[in-house]
């Protein structure tokens, strides 16, 4: 769901005018971008774990490359 534009200006104008709530919006979005990296960083976490996994499961007899 989309906001108009007039109200997305008007939205922007009272959070740029005010600061109280130019506080209160820099805080969320900190906490909304701190968020997105823990769960970057647990999802590369994961990754690499099962990355290392299946190496193990895939692993080639001693002395043989892949081609």
């Amino acid at each position: 769901m989309t906001a108009p534009t007039d109200d997305l200006h008007s939205e922007l104008d009272r959070i740029a005018s005010d600061p109280e709530t130019r506080a209160l919006f820099r805080a969320e979005l900190d906490r909304a971008i701190a968020e997105h990296f823990s769960q970057a960083a647990e999802l590369t976490a994961f990754i690499e774990a099962a990355t290392g996994a299946l190496h193990t499961l895939v692993r080639l007899p001693a002395g043989e490359q892949a081609a």
